[in-house]
């Protein structure tokens, strides 16, 4: 506390004017005798005894009268904040602008008030105080101090966009801000509707620098209907391809929804069609399908029907189908192999010797199978792993004379399991692991009861080590691998155990090598993820054919045109985006030879479960921040300008000082009037 006009203090010295007074007014009683005076005397001595409590309370009212007359004069105030010093302020605030505060309520849209009460906050400060706008988008511009008036202006220009920001990321990048200021005082705001999807308030930075204030936009929950996620059953396809589409669709509301519509287009086109019934808070996976009838990149959507929330009615997703796959096959021929890519008019089949080996062109294939070469060089072997580690798909085939070391070499490269001891036996095959990436979308049943299994005659035995890391394909009656999968960087490296030769096995001959075979290559390019999302933190990854590290690349769609990042993860192409997108929709990558590449973006779902922190929630996840600075401004209606100014300047009580000096001066008039017993002993003298 302190007094703004303290000088005024010294006046208290008028207290003893009361004192005075009542000391002068002291007057003894006479005493007058009575034959009988028993009775009087029990009289005298209770009225002297009220006559003084009576003079007693007198004097502390006008005391106090006096006390409370000076304090208002003084003007005291209490201090809110003991931290405020003098001088000037940096103030960060942010603006939530996310797609949730698109809601509107009683008041208007979420994002006008927020705007109204950041404006409120500006107005509690001075012209000459350093002002920073930050919102959900975060970008390079955000990053500088402005004047009060080049705030508002900013203000007024911040829009709905679809990137999504945790509010402890906001928080930290305020602080990070406010720390570089050399201002006196430091203050940061969040104006949000404390959307419970973003507000990681347990991960707030413990900043002690700065008061954070939390100034909630009171927002009710939503009922919302969207897509939670789609994925499909294969990770990549060719034309004529079958592919299954599965959606997940959401109700984050109170009440079931019965017969929800669900449309599926492809190219343009609607596919498919169905419908659900939502539980309340519940989710339902649906499956459709539709036949691949085109080539590159298929533009795909599903869409719902849902009010008022309809900016997550629709997901985007793109499906890229394979219009050509590079084969290169080393070492010996291998006629049902060279027969299989031969009738398969996406399939370009090379095989050489592997003495004929370019290893600058290993990259430019999708599959290089190496058949029952008699050894494996190191050089061929480095430059097979590096290919592999690349993104590239490798399928080896050992002969059964082949030089176990060099294979061994390879295979301990790229972590793989190694040959061990040939067994001469015949062994069955038992098991075939159709929930493999490499069976994605081949069987349309779970029953393999009925279906042909590889006979082996004689076969590699496999042997494995911690580093080791492989998935079993086709499994053996004795327990060995027959066809076993390990990924190795970017790439992956498929092991026969055995030869593919009439002598070794009949799998040829059965229906499970051609997809066994043909997905190898199919699958073997650089999966796109059917969609990303606007915040998706990774880069994106190309098929390595499809841009250099000196490309220029276009992602269009419509009138949007920008030119992404490019990048190389692990010696592959990638692009990154900075916040360059807000649109959703199905975009294309173009290179600079015109290939095109379908990417396609949407909003992220954090935004459509509608469901909101209360002053309660916020309040108990602060309590953990008890050394740092938050505080919470958990009345909507209250004037944020005049909590702010109270803050910083404190709470006068000079009218509470008049208000209890009215209060003296009321109860002294009381007691004046209050009746007083009259006896003979009350006779005073005068003397």
């Amino acid at each position: 506390m302190f007094f703004a006009n303290p000088l005024f203090l010294i006046a208290l010295i008028a207290t003893a004017i009361p004192v005075v007074v009542h000391l002068f007014n002291l007057r003894r009683y006479r005493k007058v005798y009575f034959s009988n005076v028993e009775r009087i005397e029990e009289l005298r001595d209770e009225t002297r005894r009220q006559s003084r409590l009576r003079d007693i309370l007198l004097l502390v009212c006008r005391i106090m009268t006096i006390v409370f007359l000076v304090l208002a004069f003084a003007q005291p105030t209490v201090i809110n904040d003991s931290r405020q010093v003098h001088g000037s302020s940096a103030v960060s605030i942010y603006v939530d602008n996310s797609m949730s505060m698109r809601l509107t309520d009683s008041e208007g849209i979420l994002l006008q008030r927020a705007k109204e009460k950041a404006k409120e906050t500006a107005a509690a400060y001075k012209h000459s105080d350093l002002f920073q706008l930050i919102t959900d988008d975060m970008d390079g511009s955000q990053f500088r101090w402005m004047s009060r008036d080049e705030f508002l202006l900013a203000l007024d220009e911040i829009d709905i966009t679809p990137v999504t920001t945790p509010l402890s990321t906001i928080v930290a990048r305020q602080h990070d801000f406010l720390a570089q200021s050399h201002a006196a005082n430091r203050y940061a705001y969040i104006i949000s509707d404390m959307q419970q999807s973003t507000s990681d308030l347990e991960s707030l930075p413990d900043d002690t620098t700065a008061t954070t204030t939390i100034i909630p936009i009171a927002a009710s929950g939503a009922a919302n209907i969207y897509f939670d996620t789609l994925f499909t059953d294969a990770p990549a396809y060719h034309r004529g391809s079958v592919i299954t589409v599965h959606a997940v669709l959401t109700n984050s509301g109170e009440t079931a929804v019965e017969k929800v519509p669900v449309r599926l287009f492809a190219a343009g086109i609607q596919r498919a069609m169905t419908s659900t019934d939502l539980p309340a808070h519940g989710a339902v996976e649906l499956t459709m399908t539709f036949v691949a009838d085109m080539e590159g990149a298929a533009d795909c959507y599903v869409e719902t029907t849902d009010y008022p929330l309809t900016f997550d009615d629709r997901l985007y997703f793109s499906v890229n189908i394979s219009s050509s796959m590079a084969v290169l096959a080393i070492g010996q021929p291998n006629e049902y192999i060279a027969k299989l890519f031969a009738s398969d008019s996406l399939a370009s089949y090379k095989h050489i010797d592997q003495r004929e080996v370019d290893y600058a062109t290993l990259d430019d294939y999708n599959l290089i199978i190496v058949n029952e070469p008699k050894q494996i060089p190191s050089g061929l072997a480095d430059a097979l792993q590096h290919y592999v580690d690349g993104g590239g798909t490798l399928l080896l085939i050992p002969a059964s004379d082949g030089d176990i070391t060099s294979y061994n070499n390879l295979l301990a490269q790229v972590q793989a399991p190694r040959l061990a001891s040939w067994s001469a036996t015949t062994a069955k095959g038992t098991a075939l692991y159709r929930d493999a990436a490499l069976y994605r979308g081949v069987f349309h049943s779970s029953k393999t009861d009925d279906m042909e299994m590889p006979t082996v005659k004689g076969h590699y035995r496999l042997s494995s080590s911690e580093s080791t890391i492989h998935e079993p394909l086709i499994a053996l009656a004795d327990g060995d691998s027959y066809l076993s999968a390990t990924t190795y960087g970017e790439g992956c490296l498929y092991l026969f155990a055995s030869p593919l030769t009439a002598e070794h096995s009949d799998l040829m001959q059965q229906a499970l090598f051609v997809p066994t075979i043909l997905n190898m290559a199919i699958f073997s390019r650089t999966q796109q993820m059917p969609y990303y999302t606007f915040d998706h933190p990774h880069p994106i990854p190309l098929p390595h054919d499809f841009a250099t590290g000196h490309d220029a690349l276009h992602l269009v769609n419509g009138d949007i045109d920008i030119i992404p990042q490019l990048t190389l993860v692990a010696r592959q192409p990638a692009i990154m985006l900075r916040q360059q997108l807000h649109t959703p929709g199905n975009y294309r990558l173009l290179n600079a030879q015109g290939q095109s590449l379908g990417i396609s973006f949407n909003y992220s779902n954090d935004e459509s479960l509608m469901l909101f922190l209360d002053n309660d929630e916020i309040e108990q996840a602060l309590r953990q921040h008890a050394s740092a600075r938050y505080e919470l401004l958990g009345n909507s209606q209250r004037s944020v300008e005049q909590y702010i100014k109270q803050r910083r300047d404190g709470r006068p009580l000079w009218h509470w000082c008049i208000i209890l000096a009215l209060l003296m001066l009321m109860a002294e008039t009381a007691i004046l009037k209050w009746p007083t017993s009259n006896t003979p002993t009350q006779n005073k003298s005068n003397r």
